[in-house]
């Protein structure tokens, strides 16, 4: 996998993450609404490279507990793919630097 390809996935993951976290906070905020059921996320791979966020309706109610257990979930990837970013960032600085 080349720097581009990399960059590419963790940009994704970004994305998915914040989708999920969104989700999440969106099922909370309605939760008590009459009627109103979870919504869930699920991330699959998208080729060639990276994650893709899809989003179904449920039939349950929404578990408050589990939604935020979702949010920790979706900020510690949205992190994990940022210091992906970081370090790849960083290795391509390092191989431009031996190159000049």
């Amino acid at each position: 996998m080349g720097i581009s390809e990399t960059f590419a996935t963790a940009v994704s993951g970004l994305q998915a993450n914040a989708n999920k976290f969104r989700l999440a906070a969106s099922n909370v905020v309605n939760a008590n609404s009459d009627g109103y059921t979870a919504k869930v996320a699920s991330t699959s791979s998208q080729s060639p490279s990276g994650v893709v966020t899809h989003v179904s309706q449920s039939d349950q109610p929404v578990d408050v507990a589990r939604e935020f257990i979702n949010m920790i979930e979706a900020r510690i990837g949205y992190g994990a793919n940022a210091q992906v970013i970081e370090t790849t960032r960083g290795m391509s600085g390092s191989l431009l630097n031996l190159i000049a």
